[in-house]
């Protein structure tokens, strides 16, 4: 604890504004970049709403009641 004090002392004694790294375009660019990618998935997800209602349901039924993995097993 006391290493994570001295260095906060240390930081805070050095003074000014000092810059790593700089980005490439402003903040608001990638603001607006991500909410344009988001609202795009949003679209391609809205545009897969109705591809259940497209196909019609069979017209055969289905009995599938004992028919899965194990139904022939014989029980020890």
């Amino acid at each position: 604890m006391q290493t994570i004090q001295t260095g906060v002392t240390i930081l805070a004694a050095e003074g000014g504004h000092h810059v790593v790294n700089e980005l490439i375009f402003p903040a608001w660019v990638f603001g607006w970049g991500v909410f344009a990618v988001l609202m795009l998935l949003l679209l391609v997800t809205l545009s897969f709403t109705s591809v259940g209602k497209r196909h019609p349901a069979p017209t055969t039924a289905v009995d599938t009641h004992g028919t899965g993995h194990g139904a022939h097993r014989a029980r020890h």
